[in-house]
């Protein structure tokens, strides 16, 4: 086997290679000396990577977070002071006549049923009777 390319060696060090051809990179990594120093160096690399330190942060960063912090909460507060209704006071024949809406539906009912027995009465041959003798 001829020299392998960087690609399959970086497979190699990350271990994403299937079993086949890890056999294969390793009876060559065996024998030659050029790719194992490759290896090497890729697996400094990847563990350099992995231990980067933590970058110093500004200390003005906490003053600007804190700032747009605010910010943002007061632009919060003014949507939903937007959003709310604006509360008036309700006048008192308003208020009186969503207290009797529930009463509505029955009372409705009640003048129904009058009217129904009304006209049965008035549709009867004694009111008839009694409208004639009134006349007279």
């Amino acid at each position: 086997m001829s020299c392998v390319d960087d690609g399959l060696l970086q497979m190699y060090v990350e271990g994403v290679l299937d079993a086949a051809e890890e056999e294969l990179l390793r009876a060559h990594l065996a024998r030659c000396l050029a790719c194992r120093g490759r290896v090497a160096r890729y697996k400094a690399l990847m563990w350099d990577l992995e231990h980067l330190p933590e970058p110093e942060l500004p200390p003005e960063l906490d003053q600007l977070h804190e700032a747009l912090l605010r910010a943002w909460e007061e632009e919060q507060r003014g949507a939903r002071q937007a959003r709310r209704p604006a509360r008036s006071l309700i006048p008192a024949w308003a208020g009186y006549s969503i207290g009797w809406a529930r009463y509505a539906a029955p009372l409705d009912l009640v003048g129904d049923l009058l009217s129904r027995a009304g006209r049965r009465v008035l549709a009867s041959p004694l009111a008839i009777a009694r409208r004639v003798r009134g006349r007279r």
